[in-house]
């Protein structure tokens, strides 16, 4: 299963998590995914789109 958003390629990052005494740690940053039914080339599909995309697409 993909972590990828459809509409524009958000991935998982790594990066660090830093305690309060400067302790570092490895660790990924997923985006936030949701699956939505949209119409594409008037079929419906499932697609996974991140809210900032699933945001913009609800203001249009």
């Amino acid at each position: 299963m993909s972590k990828t958003c459809e509409a524009c390629g958000k991935h998982p990052r790594s990066g660090n998590t830093i305690s309060h005494a400067h302790n570092v740690n490895k660790r990924i940053f997923y985006p936030n995914l949701r699956t939505v039914k949209k119409i594409i080339d008037g079929t419906p599909k499932k697609i996974k789109v991140c809210m900032k995309c699933l945001k913009a697409t609800a203001k249009v």
